[in-house]
């Protein structure tokens, strides 16, 4: 796990995602990525934390960014799509609640001494879809 934190940017797995990111014009990677964790059987880590980050992006564009510090590019790329996948909040609830749940990423972090914390900053996550 590439992770020097517990926030949901804090690896490196998120990173290369948002630069993939950068290179959309539309919804459809956050799509995709919050879909793979409510259609796949096993739950990775990578699937995980990629979903995590676009879910955390999908709450940036509808008004509720987290505590963690946004590079300039990422701002520019939510002020651009900002209010867009409205449709997608419920499923990422959904996911959320399945990587809490049986994800090998929750797996890992049950193996760490930061448990507590990433459950608290996914929790908190939750809380700002609603």
């Amino acid at each position: 796990m590439g992770a020097w934190g517990y926030g949901n940017l804090e690896n490196d797995t998120v990173l290369d995602w948002i630069e993939e990111l950068f290179e959309t014009d539309n919804m459809s990677l956050i799509t995709e990525s919050i879909e793979c964790v409510l259609e796949d059987d096993d739950i990775d880590a990578d699937t995980a934390s990629i979903a995590i980050g676009a879910i955390e992006v999908l709450a940036a564009l509808h008004g509720s960014p987290g505590t963690e510090e946004y590079e300039e590019e990422l701002k520019e790329w939510i002020d651009q799509h900002k209010g867009n996948g409205k449709r997608l909040l419920s499923k990422a609830q959904k996911a959320l609640n399945r990587i809490l749940l049986e994800s090998e990423l929750k797996d890992l972090w049950e193996e760490s001494e930061s448990f507590e914390e990433w459950v608290k900053t996914i929790k908190d996550l939750e809380r700002r879809l609603i």
